[in-house]
């Protein structure tokens, strides 16, 4: 009945031939494998769940296992850190269940690879010699584009509709790579794009740039690109023609809504022909598409994304998912994975195709097989209930099964290929050496904030979700955490010589990591992350690709992806002697062995947890952060506008100013408009590029010139950076005069006016000041070299701009008798603007001075009785 039903379902919206000749669409056909048939039976839990926690120094648990995805309401069924005592608190027990009381035991570590590393040495019986390999060339030969080739049928369609190996691999051409800067792919093919624009066919892709942390970073060997693609509907108006700005305006929709931040203007539907498609919070819409190449780090190249890749990966949203209607607990681990090895792909039982292509011992691409692709389930997947339960696990962490958009840059730096903190290669490192630096800050998570970096350090103490770190990080703490430099002590080195010396000497790394990013000493002094935390040297890239090079010659995947020079300390036993962990049997590891196996619960055969793991994880749930290291509440979202972590400043140390005069004048075509200063330089900028204006804020890189960011603001300047070069802009000098264009600008009518709802806007903007931009575009007034106040003109929406009673060319002078004298009595008048019930406003129109008082009040009150 559900081969049928898939069937059906896949003919009707299958895509069609490649355009030359016209093919009849072959539905998707799959079928049922018992995970207890793989090499290893739960391939959907990662390696990483079976580490130490160095007696709860280190909880990398919580970045998958917690609840706040789920508490928030977004696209989250699985909580996973207590809420719910059927999955019960996964960052205090490892409490790995079988499927059921006959299965195999899911507390055995099958991931070979990466707890003996040694192993993978086999491949020289094979008559393979690695120290032969060069790893260089192979880093930058290209394996995409083959496969890629291989895929029949249109690639603006998302099933090639024909049976064929590469059914489901993306379409997604890397000829037509990297996206432009706008972060849309175009193609010179006019078959790989749905419409044109100046810049080329539009293929409907869009690359997106997120935060990492802990897996597919340049530390751990990998490294993402992701695209995401909306169906045809979404580009286009309601008549059918297209349209990159209806486009646009869905995919910005789509981020708000994933993330939590819909606003009530934003209305329940997309907008253009797909405005029958409802906007729900925390869910993708039918139809969306993430392609997402893997690739290797090559610290040469862009991103350190080298041409070769890893893996393609692809999700398709085939079916409606709602998490509120399934209860959490009732996953269907340990049914069928329901897929095709020979086209690789899975259903993930939540709504999602997962498709796959991995190196064949060739280096070519190949479709993974179930287990393989099982792998993915356990990370993308949900809870649901079927008449016909398919294989679903899960983490509490995901939004829709998803983890980059959630975690995407905020506006122009999140709609770019993905960069990994705005890299910038040195060209003359060494291959021991720091590769390069990072661009940019530590984004602030959104309820704790505190930089994303800074947190994972502090509870984590690692460079990867394995807890270990990488001697070129050690040496980065070691140079800089010393006791002569302030620190409560040097940095210490591992101590593995007994249990109790080496848990003393992780409780003390996580105190100086702490003291580390307390001092902002992660950052450098311009405020981007320390290049030494975040990129490997070459060599050590190198030598990590030929690790894994040997997994691809063995096809080794299903014993694991993620192999080190040897066991990481955090597979070891360091546990009190006194309260040692056991294995199934009950005997007891002795200090130092590597931890195969763990206990199990066996006292009841009728309980739910039996032969279900019992042993703890030894984090204290007492001891929440940031006393501790428990959270269950992580949620892995940025704050909006962006901020980000800054440099503290030294006690009793003069802060360093810039010296503005010494800094010389862009030469960029840019004007500045106007600004809004906050304290340490943060603020945002009005500037102006070929007559059009668009706001820009401190830390973030300009969507008209790429690699140049805005650094800081001040009452008259904005410093802008373009690689080392550090350039101003600076306020012109303008006298209190009429604005001669007011007479082109739109004129309302009364019937237009009576339909804004200035109330609502007022609220909107509070959460998103962006906003503020749709009703007025201000202008700075300088006089003499000072501040006067702000010329007032029509912003996106001028109803909002005429509704609140001004006039284009109006000058605001004070507001609630505060005068714009200084960037201070700026940041005064947000103080006041938050919350308000009315505001008055002193404003220059013309030669008069009046004063302009804006009742919020009596707006709602008019449009409550408009409405009613």
């Amino acid at each position: 009945m559900y081969k049928i039903y898939l069937l059906l379902w896949l003919l009707l919206l299958g895509g069609c031939g490649d355009g030359a000749v016209s093919t009849p669409s072959v539905g998707l056909i799959g079928s049922r494998l018992s995970p207890t048939m793989f090499s290893n039976p739960y391939p959907q839990i990662p390696a990483q769940c079976y580490s130490e926690t160095s007696r709860g120094t280190q909880n990398a648990c919580q970045y998958c296992h917690t609840n706040a995805a789920y508490q928030s309401g977004l696209g989250n069924n699985n909580p996973q850190a207590g809420l719910e005592a059927r999955i019960g608190n996964l960052q205090l027990e490892y409490a790995f269940a079988p499927y059921e009381t006959t299965a195999p035991l899911a507390t055995i570590n099958h991931w070979e690879n990466t707890l003996k590393p040694e192993n993978l040495r086999a491949v020289v019986a094979m008559g393979i010699d690695p120290t032969a390999w060069d790893m260089r060339t192979y880093l930058r030969t290209d394996n995409w584009k083959a496969a890629y080739d291989q895929r029949p049928g249109d690639p603006k369609q998302w099933d090639a509709g024909m049976q064929s190996a590469f059914r489901l691999f993306p379409g997604l051409d890397p000829a037509d790579l990297p996206a432009s800067a706008d972060g849309f792919v175009r193609s010179t093919t006019a078959k790989n794009g749905f419409f044109s624009d100046a810049q080329g066919w539009i293929t409907g892709w869009r690359a997106l740039n997120f935060m990492p942390y802990g897996i597919f970073t340049p530390m751990t060997g990998s490294v993402s690109g992701i695209y995401i693609r909306l169906p045809e509907k979404f580009m286009q108006h309601d008549n059918g023609s297209f349209d990159l700005a209806i486009y646009q305006q869905n995919l910005d929709l789509l981020e708000r809504a994933i993330q939590g931040r819909l606003l009530p203007a934003d209305g329940k539907t997309f907008v253009g022909k797909a405005q029958d498609v409802a906007v729900q919070r925390g869910l993708y819409p039918l139809g969306t598409e993430f392609a997402h190449p893997l690739h290797y780090v090559d610290v040469r190249a862009p991103g350190t994304r080298s041409r070769r890749v890893k893996e393609v990966r692809y999700m398709y949203k085939m079916q409606d998912w709602q998490p509120s209607q399934f209860r959490p607990g009732e996953k269907s681990e340990g049914t069928g994975v329901y897929g095709n090895d020979a086209q690789g792909w899975v259903d993930n039982g939540a709504g999602w195709l997962l498709a796959g292509y991995i190196e064949d011992k060739n280096g070519a691409l190949r479709p993974q097989n179930r287990e393989e692709m099982t792998q993915c389930i356990g990370c993308h997947s949900g809870i649901t209930r079927t008449e016909f339960p398919t294989f679903t696990s899960g983490t509490g962490n995901t939004v829709d099964s998803t983890w980059a958009m959630p975690r995407k840059f905020a506006g122009a730096l999140g709609w770019q290929e993905m960069n990994y903190l705005l890299y910038q290669p040195d060209p003359n490192a060494s291959e021991t050496a720091i590769p390069g630096k990072a661009g940019q800050g530590d984004p602030l998570n959104r309820e704790l904030g505190k930089g994303e970096l800074r947190y994972f350090l502090e509870t984590v103490v690692g460079a990867s979700l394995y807890g270990d770190m990488p001697p070129a990080v050690e040496a980065v703490l070691a140079g800089v955490i010393r006791e002569v430099e302030g620190y409560s002590a040097d940095w210490p080195s591992l101590d593995t010589s007994s249990a109790e010396r080496f848990q003393q000497v992780q409780t003390l790394r996580q105190k100086l990591m702490r003291e580390f990013t307390a001092k902002g000493e992660y950052l450098e002094t311009d405020g981007t992350i320390k290049g030494g935390l975040l990129y490997p040297p070459e060599r050590d890239a190198l030598a990590a690709a030929a690790r894994y090079r040997q997994v691809v010659v063995s096809q080794r995947y299903s014993k694991g992806k993620d192999v080190f020079p040897e066991t990481p300390v955090t597979f070891r036993h360091f546990r009190d002697p006194a309260e040692p962990l056991t294995r199934v049997d009950g005997t007891a590891y002795q200090t130092g062995e590597m931890i195969t196996e763990r206990p199990i619960e066996q006292d009841n055969p009728a309980s739910v947890t039996y032969r279900a793991g019992n042993s703890a994880t030894q984090i204290d749930n007492t001891q929440p952060y940031p006393q501790g290291n428990y959270n269950p509440a992580y949620l892995s979202l940025l704050r909006f506008p962006l901020q980000f972590e800054s440099t503290p400043t030294p006690a009793g140390a003069v802060k360093r100013r810039l010296d503005w005069d010494d800094i010389p004048v862009s030469v960029l075509p840019l004007n500045l408009k106007g600004m809004l200063g906050l304290p340490d330089g943060q603020g945002f900028a009005v500037m102006e590029y070929q007559g059009k204006q668009f706001l820009v804020q401190s830390g973030r890189e300009l969507h008209t010139h790429q690699g140049v960011k805005l650094l800081e603001v001040s009452e008259r300047y904005a410093l802008l950076q373009q690689g080392k070069r550090l350039e101003k802009l600076e306020l012109g000098d303008h006298t209190v005069t009429p604005h001669t264009a007011q007479s082109a600008l739109p004129v309302l009518s009364m019937d237009e006016l009576a339909l804004v709802d200035l109330k609502s806007f007022r609220d909107n903007a509070a959460l998103d000041p962006y906003r503020l931009f749709d009703a007025v575009q201000p202008e700075a007034v300088v006089v003499n070299g000072k501040l006067s106040g702000y010329r007032l003109t029509p912003g996106a929406d001028p109803a909002l701009f005429h509704k609140a009673g001004l006039q284009a060319g109006d000058v605001l002078l004070a507001v609630n008798g505060v005068k714009l004298e200084s960037e201070a009595q700026a940041v005064q008048l947000l103080e006041q603007y938050e919350g308000a019930v009315q505001l008055s406003l002193t404003l220059q129109r013309g030669k008069d001075e009046i004063n302009l008082p804006v009742n919020f009040q009596e707006f709602e009150l008019a449009s409550n009785a408009q409405a009613g």
